[in-house]
């Protein structure tokens, strides 16, 4: 397996959620304010980037393999079409994501802004992919307070919170977990995470009662 200190990985949902990318790209282009830059992963080394005021522009083209060669980062291998619908969902959330590239200063929230997919002849399983995100900065209104007849401006940034609001069902006359979940999941064999997740009030999973208000898998 490719042997290097650098890891890019994804997080959502508070953290809960990760993606570590599976093969590291040539190359990260960046674009801060006016400028781009190219930089060769292999020599990335300690990247720290300039908070302007501008939006930072991070942007990388990469593959999701089927199978084991060479330029793997970790084993087991993420199934492409599952990590690619992954990707979509947290680019569809409107909800920030956190970018991470370990063996640098890299750290930041972002919005997914493009996502697109692809795949070639020859190669089946395997997703081709191109990544661009934006840098997410929460908007916040200066606070500011009299002392001594004097103005304090707050200027500290807003904390950002990219945790997905909790899903809930309220149980109906006729409800059962196996339909729920193919309402809400698209699986109706998933009934069983509904279940575990609500095993404080649900008893028995063949009986649920209208009014119950049900929590539901991100």
């Amino acid at each position: 397996m490719q042997a290097s200190k650098y890891q890019i990985w994804l997080t959502f949902n508070g953290e809960t959620e990760k993606f570590r990318f599976p093969v590291l790209p040539e190359t990260l282009n960046i674009k801060n304010g006016s400028g781009n830059k190219s930089v060769d992963i292999q020599g990335l080394g300690e990247v720290t980037i300039k908070q302007d005021p501008k939006a930072i522009i991070i942007s990388w083209s990469g593959v999701f393999p089927y199978a084991y060669f060479p330029g793997v980062a970790y084993l087991p291998l993420p199934n492409p079409t599952e990590a690619a619908d992954r990707l979509v969902k947290w680019k569809n959330s409107d909800i920030p994501v956190h970018l991470v590239i370990t063996g640098t200063k890299l750290s930041m929230y972002c919005t997914v802004e493009d996502f697109s997919v692809s795949e070639q002849g020859g190669d089946v399983g395997t997703v081709y992919y191109s990544i661009t995100l934006k840098e997410y900065k929460e908007v916040h209104a200066r606070q500011v307070k009299i002392r001594d007849d004097t103005a304090i401006v707050d200027d500290s940034p807003a904390r950002t919170d990219n945790r997905a609001p909790e899903r809930t069902h309220t149980v109906v006359k006729g409800d059962c977990l196996w339909n729920i979940a193919k309402k809400h999941l698209g699986n109706a064999s998933r009934w069983t995470e509904i279940y575990d997740l609500n095993r404080d009030i649900i008893r028995n999973p063949n009986l649920i009662y209208p009014g119950q208000v049900l929590k539901l898998p991100s």
